[in-house]
């Protein structure tokens, strides 16, 4: 990867580390020269969550078009595109940039001499950049399988392919100094304990850890006067900031989030890119699967149908990249596959994301096996978090690919097309390390 994609940290000049992202980059910091004090070092780890902002929806939209959600319009018959490295990407190159910026700040902040820069305000701001490292490795590792682990912020190019466990690993000990330097101290837009604890259940969801995995789900449901489940359905992303979101990235007019261009009419301001896939509409409407969830979208005048969830015209929608909804289908999923399956505690979780999108209750009947829920599970999921980029990882790392994909491209009854490809413009910046034998296999 070339220094130009890499080394441009965006700093919001005077804004202090606890303020919402929701005013515009005032200045670019070109090195880690510009880290030298505690002012410096806030506007650095606000560049960051810019770079999570830049990337985010990126990264959403090639996920969500990868499964059978979301179509391209002026390609409404392809369901599940085929994918290659010279048309898909999801975000590969500004996650990195989010790496490295994350880096310039992990490294630089324990080192600085400031007398006002306490050690209590370093690890938040330490503590916050390992949260957002992270996630932004999560995102390529469950994206690409195994990647160049980066942690040197100068060092760019010249790094081997790491394994999928290694990957993991990194993540992990990511997290693990978040949660260690962090409090409890709730901020929806900004990286805390509950974050950590909610990206760690996510994380032990995907390693297939399940005791950790509820374990750290129940982290953030029992902490009810923070959390809970909104209603109506619409109200987490009509509304801003609720009840619903562990983690949630806030943009406001001065800061748009452009999303809805892809998403809306012309008429709407939009360019309508994307829609919901017919049979999904279908499904979404029908009131025994997706429920008051039919609010996602909304029909036109012509009969046609677009996603409203990201659809404010001032460019104020938020991205959820963790809500409590998808916690209690985790643990619920977690319940189902420990050694001994807790079909009770799994069907009431189940229920609770039922009950709150005015769909009938899971019915538990005494030959009702692990199988029948975990698959309860898989549709809710699909319809919970529909246009968040889950259903594409959660129906490969599950193994069912093949069979719920393969139908629809037979490409996907072939695991090696269950990752995505490097893209190729990231394999031309070090193709000594991402192209030939080092690209996904198949690609």
């Amino acid at each position: 990867m070339t220094p130009k994609y890499l080394f441009v940290l965006l700093a919001l000049l005077a804004l202090a580390c606890n303020k919402t992202l929701d005013t515009e980059p005032q200045a670019a910091i070109a090195d880690e020269t510009a880290i030298v004090d505690k002012k410096s070092a806030q506007a650095a780890l606000i560049g960051v969550y810019d770079g999570l902002q830049g990337y985010a929806s990126t990264s959403l939209i090639a996920l969500d078009l990868a499964g059978d959600n979301v179509v391209n319009y002026n390609n409404q018959n392809v369901v599940v595109a085929t994918k290659t490295a010279a048309n898909t990407s999801a975000g590969f190159i500004p996650i990195y940039t989010t790496i490295n910026r994350a880096n310039f700040v992990i490294n630089k902040v324990p080192v600085l001499d400031d007398p006002f820069f306490t050690t209590e305000q370093k690890n938040q701001v330490l503590g916050e950049a390992y949260f957002l490292r992270g996630l932004a490795y999560f995102d390529l590792v469950k994206t690409y399988g195994g990647v160049q682990i980066i942690l040197d912020p100068t060092k760019y190019i010249g790094v081997k392919r790491s394994t999928k466990e290694g990957t993991y690993a990194q993540v992990l000990s990511d997290l693990d100094k978040a949660e260690s330097l962090l409090k409890e101290t709730l901020n929806r837009n900004l990286a805390n304990r509950f974050s950590v604890y909610a990206l760690k259940a996510r994380f032990y969801l995907y390693t297939e850890q399940w005791e950790q995995a509820a374990l750290y789900a129940g982290k953030t449901i029992s902490s009810t006067t923070n959390f809970s489940l909104v209603k109506p359905y619409s109200a987490f992303f009509t509304g801003k900031n609720t009840t619903e979101s562990i983690f949630e990235l806030a943009f406001s007019p001065s800061d748009k989030n452009t999303f809805y261009t892809n998403w809306l009419s012309a008429a709407e301001g939009g360019r309508r890119d994307y829609i919901p896939a017919r049979q999904f509409i279908n499904e979404l409407l029908d009131p025994a699967a997706g429920g008051s969830r039919k609010s996602l979208i909304k029909q036109l005048t012509d009969g046609s149908w677009e996603l409203i969830q990201y659809g404010k015209q001032d460019g104020s929608s938020s991205i959820f990249i963790l809500r409590i909804a998808e916690q209690y289908l985790i643990r619920a999923e977690a319940l189902l596959k420990k050694p001994t399956p807790d079909l009770a505690g799994a069907i009431a979780d189940l229920n609770a994301i039922r009950s709150r999108s005015d769909v009938t209750g899971f019915v538990r009947l005494p030959e009702t096996t692990a199988g029948e829920v975990l698959l309860a599970i898989e549709k809710e999921r699909r319809y919970e978090l529909a246009f968040e980029g889950h259903r594409f990882i959660d129906v490969v790392r599950t193994g069912r690919a093949g069979a719920v994909f393969g139908a629809l491209n037979p490409q996907l009854k072939d695991s090696r097309f269950w990752i995505f490809p490097i893209p190729q413009n990231a394999v031309l910046d070090d193709p000594d390390n991402l192209g030939g034998t080092h690209q996904n296999p198949g690609y």
